[in-house]
């Protein structure tokens, strides 16, 4: 048998590398003196502020996540300029989700787009580091890292950015902070060794990447599960998770077979064990031959707003079942007036009620071995769908709304920012 060598021959790949570090060495002396041209015009614009109570321009990146959207758009309602910039785009979202394109910046530029596509993508993530230090104050990123996490100066931009008199604050999203050494639910251990075999792999860079953007970032933002990853943090929020409750609201719904119809469930995994999914399957199937009236609606890689439109036609949202605390799909529901059914684990219940606001949490505590009595009990009272969904639309405005959640970023950036009381 011959062997079959898949993919770029090494020494292209070695090629591409040796070529990525002489573009990086080449270009830090120069990054370096921009910071620091650029730290005398920031210092200049914080005294500029405490005169004129301005607030500083946020920066939101590079990660596509839909989150980073609804805070963006929290802080514009407040009177910042606030941008978000990726470098991709996930499936499930629209290019209009975010504001700048990084590969956009040399593509549109009048010199640079005559460069060749192979030049523009090795110059691209330095030339938007230049763009962004000189148009925004304070970056908000995740822990994979910022602007220039994909090329050599991964470790070297919050010392660049500290030189440029930016600050930085940094939150989680999961999987940029989680390690499987860490993990202290051995239910989403071992869903993480199904779900993802080769995790482990990326362990020691994440474990990295978290260390260093920790010790130099300006303020740290814990919540959900991720506390059990991060070796410290300057606020503790229950979930900083925020969605349009305008966009998410609560729809009329009139069916004419009035009782008689079955109680839908909507369950959207991303990842089948990590999300409890099979427990879920099981305990529908267990039901329907008990003849309880239930319809479960599982969908998969569906965009946005096609989850919106199933969810105001479901009755209850059953979002996951092992990590243990929740996050924007159980939110979504939450913000439509469904009841939510998702596992809280003991200790973040306690931790996030004594020191968050998680003891006002609606949301129906289901473990995933009684994921059948949670459901046959919500099924066969209505009323109690409806005050859970009620209740659980209160939460939402008063914690995840864009003015809940702006009220908070507001007062962290008072903190960060110093030059004034804007």
């Amino acid at each position: 048998m011959g062997l079959t060598i898949v993919g770029p021959p090494p020494y292209r790949t070695w090629l591409r590398r040796a070529v990525k570090l002489l573009v990086a060495y080449a270009l830090y002396g120069p990054l370096m003196c921009a910071a620091l041209w650029e730290r005398h015009r920031s210092d200049g614009r914080r005294r500029a502020a405490s005169r004129q109570d301005a607030r500083p321009r946020l920066f939101w990146g590079t990660e596509p996540l839909i989150n980073m959207k609804y805070h963006s758009e929290a802080m514009k309602r407040l009177g910042y300029v606030s941008v978000t910039a990726v470098n991709s785009v996930y499936g499930i979202h629209h290019r209009s989700d975010y504001d700048v394109h990084v590969q956009d910046l040399l593509e549109e530029g009048f010199w640079t787009k005559w460069l060749p596509p192979l030049t523009r993508r090795l110059f691209q993530d330095y030339a938007a580091f230049l763009w962004a230090i000189a148009k925004f104050d304070v970056f908000n990123f995740y822990f994979v890292g910022g602007i220039l996490r994909d090329t050599p100066l991964k470790y070297r931009e919050l010392q660049l950015l500290q030189l440029a008199g930016k600050k930085t604050v940094f939150m989680a999203y999961g999987s940029d902070v989680q390690v499987m050494s860490r993990f202290k639910g051995l239910l989403f251990k071992h869903a993480q060794c199904m779900d993802y075999p080769h995790f482990t792999k990326q362990e020691s860079e994440t474990l990295r990447s978290v260390e260093y953007c920790t010790r130099y970032a300006d303020y740290v933002i814990a919540g959900a599960d991720w506390v059990d990853y991060m070796p410290r943090w300057d606020a503790l929020i229950a979930g900083h998770f925020a969605i349009d409750t305008e966009e998410w609201k609560p729809e009329d719904r009139h069916d004419e077979r009035g009782d008689r119809r079955a109680v839908v469930v909507l369950h959207a995994p991303n990842h089948r064990e990590i999300k409890g999914t099979r427990f879920l399957i099981q305990a529908c199937e267990e039901l329907r031959k008990e003849g309880v009236p239930i319809e479960l609606k599982l969908v998969e890689k569906v965009p946005n707003a096609r989850i919106k439109e199933l969810m105001a036609e479901c009755d209850i949202v059953a979002d996951q079942f092992i990590v243990g605390w929740y996050a924007l799909f159980a939110i979504e529901g939450m913000s439509m007036g469904k009841p939510v059914m998702t596992y809280l684990r003991p200790d973040l219940v306690e931790l996030y009620a004594v020191y968050s606001y998680g003891a006002d949490c609606p949301l129906v505590n289901t473990h995933p071995l009684h994921i059948k009595d949670m459901l046959k009990q919500l099924v066969g009272d209505a009323s109690l769908r409806s005050d859970l969904g009620r209740r659980g639309r209160h939460y939402v405005e008063k914690y995840h709304s864009l003015q809940g959640v702006g009220s908070m970023l507001d007062v962290i950036y008072r903190r960060v920012w110093p030059g004034g009381v804007f």
